[in-house]
């Protein structure tokens, strides 16, 4: 019964694919959960450099949308909150941004382009710069506050708007990182497995063994994904996991796999990061844990090891 489930699921998302690619996604908002939200436009830097603190910042613009194209907005209201090595700071109110604030967008919405220099968030959280590490991570809360007074945040919107489709842009990470060049950490590699065996548990290995592509994920300098077959005892179906090169070690993305047996999707998780020298690309060890959440399959989690050997 999982395997029809599970190729249930693979036909439908495949039926999905085969939708026009030129058509977006419109938001019918008597029927949505959510009044309005932040539509990322560009993101120019997801992250922070720390070979130049006293520069970096992060660098994006968002749109608003609602039903007057984002005039019904009064304020963006940024939170955020340090997660590192050695520090730990609780939620704190950055930046309020008035409605006199907005510029308008190429489509016409009202939207903000944001600015956050490290040094900003370091001095609003009394962090100095010797506390920070490779790895730490910045993270970002943001509501949008209406004419009426209502509020819209990630936790009372719909997961649709938050998802890809509509680039909705309520939560998101600055990373303090050591930032690549494109050409590192990308191009073809051979996908095999340390241990082929243990790879072979649950549905058996989670990606087809082949040549795949490495590329650059835009915003960042840092984080990579690739193309591969999924779960090819069923399948195999379209995937793009995607993994970060954190200075000095690699460490995989959470990945939904949109496939389970009725009890949610299954997730392979981040496992250990695994040490790398950023000067040397050739090997990526990419250590994950596959069935973190199993979807409903009655599966354990199991740690594997993705290996990529550069051609």
């Amino acid at each position: 019964m999982k395997k029809y489930i599970l190729l249930f699921i693979g036909f439908a998302l495949a039926l999905a694919s085969c939708k026009d690619p030129n058509k977006t996604p419109v938001l019918t908002f008597e029927k949505a959960t959510v009044g309005a939200y932040p539509r990322l436009v560009k993101l120019t830097t997801g992250e922070f450099d720390l070979k130049n603190i006293s520069s970096t910042a992060l660098k994006y613009e968002v749109e608003f949308v609602d039903k007057e194209k984002g005039s019904l907005v009064s304020e963006y209201v940024i939170n955020a909150q340090y997660i590192g090595k050695n520090v730990n700071k609780d939620m704190i109110e950055y930046k309020r941004v008035p409605k006199s604030s907005f510029t308008d967008s190429e489509k016409g919405f009202k939207g903000v382009v944001m600015t956050i220099p490290l040094t900003d968030m370091l001095s609003a959280f009394g962090i100095d710069a010797s506390e920070t590490a490779a790895g730490d991570n910045i993270a970002f809360s943001t509501t949008l506050v209406m004419d009426d007074g209502r509020t819209f945040s990630a936790g009372n919107s719909s997961p649709t708007v938050r998802g890809s489709a509509f680039q909705g842009y309520f939560t998101y990470n600055g990373k303090l990182t050591c930032p690549l060049e494109d050409t590192q950490f990308t191009g073809t590699y051979l996908l095999s497995y340390a241990d082929p065996d243990n790879a072979k548990g649950g549905f058996g290995i989670p990606f087809v063994e082949e040549e795949v592509t490495v590329e650059v994920i835009p915003g960042s300098s840092t984080r990579r994904h690739f193309s591969a077959g999924y779960l090819p005892v069923f399948g195999p179906f379209g995937s793009d996991p995607s993994f970060d090169v954190v200075c000095d070690v690699v460490v995989w993305e959470e990945y939904n796999t949109g496939l389970g047996c009725g009890g949610g999707a299954i997730i392979l998780g981040p496992g250990e990061p695994s040490p790398v020298d950023i000067s040397n690309d050739n090997v990526i060890t990419l250590n994950i844990v596959d069935y973190q959440k199993d979807g409903g399959c009655g599966i354990n989690p199991i740690k594997k090891t993705i290996i990529l050997t550069k051609k």
